[in-house]
């Protein structure tokens, strides 16, 4: 695992970011159906179709990547929390398009109010494997003999309540397994110290052998991943630089370094924000590509102005004196910053860009949607009504919260920080008295927007934080639902044709729960649990590159 073999750079060409216009689809109306091999659309952000992409390459909230290279093709996963499935699954030819392909925890079976988090993916004895953390309960690893299959369900490795990151490293020289993970945090003052201890892992990665040792102990050190490469050993950190308040100023990417893994270790920062961003760059993975060029997937870190969550960023390495040198350095103090435009590491593969739309053609649900914890068995259907999505109305878990505490809301990522449209049309005929139904946006505060049943009739509903609008009687059986977001700004029309929309209720500005961006997804609700709603299809157009299209049948 990860012993990678140190070659001569390639020379990285770069090239200068231009602006692009927003990309939109065009497709209104009714009787769509999902297209894949069109000619994909290109967009601010991702692969340009010229051989370049602009950063960040998935412009969406995929926190706590990792990246792991099997038969020619790259597999990444990222945290999701409490969403179910749990630690998304991506596959990609060029590192730079990513297919969502699965998720590894189909739900919590434990008490918690964390969930997964800070995973590491690794192939070892035929068998992949994904560790992750739950900051309430402790170290956790699924195993799969198939990627794109199912995973084992969750085995306990070591509960201690506040570990983080866990990274594994299989030392086939050596013959030896080790995990390191950041173990313990303590209050020295304004600073908060980090622990990273190492341990010693069975080859089998099932149980660890040992009590573990610190061997680097600092403000802030997380997210490590080890690497072995012509005999040294390398530790990717991130680690907070703050001032003597304790105030963040910047989330920085540092080296270790040492002949041996238990060091000492010599210390380089290599990557830190900067080069027209306010937002840390750091957290990810080091990636040798076909052609022996180097490098580095990282995040960047939310600012005041992020409500995309975490996008990833892929950005070169180029090694000097045995240190990677990441990025660019245009103001020439030797810290690496990030690169906005530059050559793809694979050429010839085309534009494959995650999942959005959905017609619900298939009887198993696309991967790309998450459920707002664990999904509710008998709540759901995509067999119910042929080329339909039923959700059966469930009941709040609070009645003074209740978005919030609504189970069973299915979601997807909001996607870059342009203008995004998202249009389904929807089925009214099973709803019941008191249910409301339609698209609901979440974050640290929601939006809701669809049909409710009152006094027999179906009217057009909004619910913000503050208040309830309702509106006209919807005739007939279906109603188009369309949600217009510019960054954070959301607005909602509806049509009762598929052709002619009008608005309704205020624009509103959403905020985000720390890290994790917004999301936008579909809900039925209703105190009795009454009645349910169909829906035909989702679709979501957004200002980045995009390759599976709902077109008109």
């Amino acid at each position: 695992m990860r012993n990678l073999s140190l070659t001569v750079a390639v020379p990285i060409l770069v090239f200068v970011l231009s602006a692009l216009s927003p990309f939109e689809s065009g497709a209104s109306g009714d009787d769509f159906t999902l297209k894949y091999g069109l000619t994909p659309a290109t967009g601010s952000w991702g692969d340009q179709g010229d051989g370049s992409f602009i950063n960040p390459i998935l412009n969406s909230n995929y926190p706590d990547s990792d990246v792991e290279e099997f038969a020619g093709k790259w597999y990444m996963i990222s945290s999701k929390g409490l969403y179910m499935k749990g630690m998304t699954v991506l596959e990609s030819e060029d590192l730079v398009n990513w297919e969502i392909i699965g998720g590894i925890v189909d739900s919590l079976t434990w008490k918690t109010s964390e969930g997964v988090w800070a995973g590491d993916l690794v192939r070892h004895n035929k068998e992949w494997l994904c560790y992750f953390i739950d900051f309430d309960k402790g170290l956790f690893v699924c195993k799969t003999d198939d990627i794109r299959g199912k995973w084992s369900k969750p085995y306990l490795i070591l509960e201690k309540k506040g570990m983080t990151d866990p990274a594994v490293f299989w030392d086939y020289d050596n013959g030896q397994a080790y995990l390191l993970c950041n173990y313990r945090i303590e209050q020295q003052g304004n600073k908060r110290i980090y622990h990273q201890r190492l341990f010693k892992l069975s080859w089998d990665g099932m149980s660890l052998l040992d009590d573990g040792k610190d061997i680097y102990v600092e403000e802030g050190a997380e997210a490590a991943k080890i690497y072995k490469i012509k005999g040294t050993y390398y530790i990717f950190l991130s680690e907070w630089l703050t001032d003597n308040e304790g105030r963040k100023l910047d989330r920085r990417q540092v080296v270790l370094r040492s002949k041996n893994l238990y060091g000492p270790y010599e210390k380089k920062i290599v990557l830190e924000k900067g080069n027209g961003t306010d937002r840390s760059c750091c957290q990810g993975s080091l990636i040798q590509a076909p052609d022996s060029s180097w490098w580095y997937m990282h995040q960047l870190v939310q600012s005041k102005n992020s409500y995309e969550g975490r996008p990833q960023c892929l950005i070169p390495v180029v090694w000097e004196n045995g240190w990677p040198l990441m990025g660019e350095d245009p103001d020439g103090n030797g810290i690496g910053n990030i690169v906005w435009k530059c050559r793809k590491p694979v050429q010839g593969k085309s534009i494959k860009m995650v999942q959005t739309d959905d017609d619900f053609s298939s009887p198993t649900l696309s991967p790309h949607w998450l459920w707002d914890g664990n999904p509710i068995c008998g709540k759901w259907s995509l067999t119910a009504r042929k080329g339909y999505l039923r959700l059966y109305s469930v009941r709040p878990k609070n009645p003074d919260r209740k978005y919030q505490s609504l189970p069973n809301k299915l979601l997807q990522r909001k996607m870059g920080k342009g203008r995004d449209t998202v249009t389904v049309k929807m089925s009214v005929a099973g709803m019941a008295e008191g249910q409301i139904s339609g698209l609901v946006t979440t974050g640290y505060s929601f939006l809701s927007f669809g049909v409710q049943c009152t006094g027999g009739d179906m009217r057009i509903s909004m619910e913000l934080p503050d208040k309830v609008m309702t509106g006209n009687v919807v005739e007939g059986e279906f109603v188009w639902l369309k949600l217009i977001a510019s960054e954070n700004k959301i607005k909602f029309e509806y049509s009762v044709d598929g052709r002619a929309y009008e608005r309704f209720g205020p624009e509103y500005t959403m905020e985000t729960r720390g890290f994790n961006g917004i999301f936008i997804g579909l809900f039925s609700m209703n105190d009795n649990e009454s009645g349910y709603a169909d829906f035909d299809w989702f679709q979501y157009d957004y200002d980045g590159p995009k390759s599976v299209f709902l077109v008109q049948k």
